[in-house]
């Protein structure tokens, strides 16, 4: 079994990557698997990508690089007991140092059977100046992280930007690999050259032989900087919350539709009361008998994009919100998605 950590900050596309890559490496004939990790006490990450095809597993309530490696080193062991897949996946939250999430992999004695691959690191262009401006110390850091660093959503970049952009990530990490694709987008060459450049590192990665594993390279932050409960998001200033809900009374595309999107820029018109220049991510999760779909909006400058999933199999309504936002305290986004769900629990068919 071999691993890619794939990483970024929240909204830089984390999830549409790792579909994209996990379906690239099962059309080259590997078998993937996918381990997700959220901040919020639910996640969204996860069903959406079942929902895609691909074996996943969630990790929530915190950060693997730091209160979570205990479940990080049971989870890959039961991903490799229960799917025995080429590759395994793992997409840390967006507020995690992936370094810190391979040294912990390799800290663990999982034997001759697995390797590592290298950090896929993404930046969403289309916010890098805000990225910057608000976490830049933190970004640069995940940057450093990154043996692969993707440039995403190029497709909202003009040259003199992704020029300017790949300058400084390259600056920042002279030794990664830089990729510029829109990943959403259908943009052929662009994601095929990164996919297959990727393959062809998994078929040179070497084995994990226990405890003694040495980081070479000298850019990369130390374990020893790890972060602790109380600090863990203070590098982002990042808080999240995130419920999940039986609702009912949907069968219509349509209908459910138009309440999700009523109901995400609710969310963030309340958000925007409290800072005009948020980054981050606000999310839900549709999945009713006839219907699964995937709503989000990734900053104050976003519209909400729906994503209609093929569902594999039939289940009773349920919905799932996330939000995990800058400078907002955890009880004011507590409140924020607990009113707004309340005052359309008619609606939803929720009993409040």
């Amino acid at each position: 079994m071999q691993i890619i950590i794939i990483s970024g900050f929240l909204g830089s596309g984390k999830t549409t990557s790792v579909i994209r890559i996990g379906k690239h490496l099962q059309e080259k004939g590997f078998s993937v698997s996918v381990l997700v990790n959220d901040i919020g006490d639910v996640g969204v990450d996860g069903q959406v990508i079942s929902e895609n095809g691909l074996e996943s597993k969630e990790i929530p309530r915190g950060c693997i690089c730091c209160t979570l490696k205990y479940a990080l080193e049971a989870n890959i062991a039961l991903v490799q007991a229960q799917y025995d897949p080429d590759v395994l996946l793992i997409e840390p939250t967006g507020v995690a140092f992936p370094l810190r999430v391979k040294e912990q992999i390799e800290k663990m004695d999982f034997g001759s059977e697995v390797s590592m691959g290298p950090i896929v690191g993404l930046i969403d262009g289309s916010k890098f100046d805000d990225l910057m401006q608000h976490s830049g110390e933190a970004i640069t850091r995940q940057i450093e992280n990154a043996d692969i660093v993707l440039l995403n959503k190029k497709d909202l970049l003009n040259t003199d930007q992704l020029s300017e952009f790949a300058t400084t990530i390259k600056k920042i990490n002279p030794h990664a690999t830089l990729h510029s694709l829109s990943l959403k987008c259908d943009d052929g060459d662009s994601f095929i050259s990164f996919a297959d450049s990727l393959v062809r590192r998994l078929k040179n990665s070497s084995p994990i032989s226990g405890m003694n594993n040495e980081i070479t390279k000298t850019n990369k932050i130390s374990l020893s900087e790890s972060c602790t409960p109380a600090d863990e998001f203070n590098h982002f200033n990042v808080s999240s919350y995130a419920d999940s809900y039986s609702i009912s009374g949907f069968s219509d595309q349509n209908q459910v539709t138009h309440m999700a999107l009523e109901l995400i820029e609710s969310i963030k018109r309340s958000i925007l009361e409290l800072n005009l220049r948020f980054l981050g991510h606000l999310k839900m999760f549709l999945h009713t008998e006839s219907v699964a779909l995937k709503v989000s909006v990734t900053s104050y400058q976003d519209q909400p994009e729906i994503e209609y999933v093929n569902t594999r199999t039939p289940a009773d309504g349920k919905m799932t919100v996330f939000a995990a936002v800058t400078d907002i305290a955890r009880d004011n986004l507590a409140d924020i998605i607990e009113n707004a769900i309340s005052a359309r629990s008619d609606q939803l068919g929720i009993a409040i």
